[in-house]
């Protein structure tokens, strides 16, 4: 599943004139008025409307960046983000725990979780690695450890490269 800031090109960290330059620059794209197939005009009305969702969403989440969050205790904004990885919203889920007020080992693990959802393997395994030296003990922790580390060595591999370069292509041209 792509995120908003895939659909439109964006990286996730982008501020809002690099995500409102992004969506005009596909809306003109892929305006139905370009094509005079029929079939075509459908297609990019499709894809127009990929984009505008995408577009509301990106900005709503960078907006939300850029005023003063009010911060949230540790444990609602731990509730919060389980419920949105639930949900596979992976940025949201990440916007609350940037709300939280304190960080502990289960803050980090969530992170983490989120983090691999959005398919940042490297910064997962990062967020892991914290999660244990806050609790060593903790099996989980260190289990999501060992597996962000698998999934870094597979997403570098070149098989996997090449596949996700030839899927990135095919994205791009729907």
């Amino acid at each position: 599943m792509q995120s908003v800031f895939d659909i439109l090109g964006v990286a996730p960290d982008a501020d809002e004139h690099a995500i409102r330059s992004a969506y005009h620059k596909l809306a003109k794209a892929c305006h139905p008025d370009k094509f005079l197939d029929p079939e075509e005009q459908v297609k990019g009305q499709e894809r127009l409307i990929s984009i505008n969702v995408a577009y509301e969403q990106a900005m709503r989440i960078a907006s939300n960046r850029n005023t003063p969050a009010a911060k949230l205790p540790l444990p609602q904004a731990k509730v919060w983000a389980q419920k949105l990885i639930g949900r596979k919203q992976f940025e949201l889920a990440l916007l609350q725990l940037s709300k939280a007020e304190e960080k502990d080992a289960e803050w980090y693990a969530l992170q983490a979780q989120t983090l691999t959802g959005l398919k940042q393997y490297l910064s997962a395994h990062q967020a892991w690695r914290a999660a244990v030296r806050m609790d060593p003990d903790n099996l989980a922790y260190r289990r999501g450890a060992l597996e962000a580390e698998m999934m870094l060595k597979r997403a570098d591999s070149l098989p996997h490269r090449a596949i996700s370069q030839i899927k990135s292509l095919f994205q791009k041209r729907n």
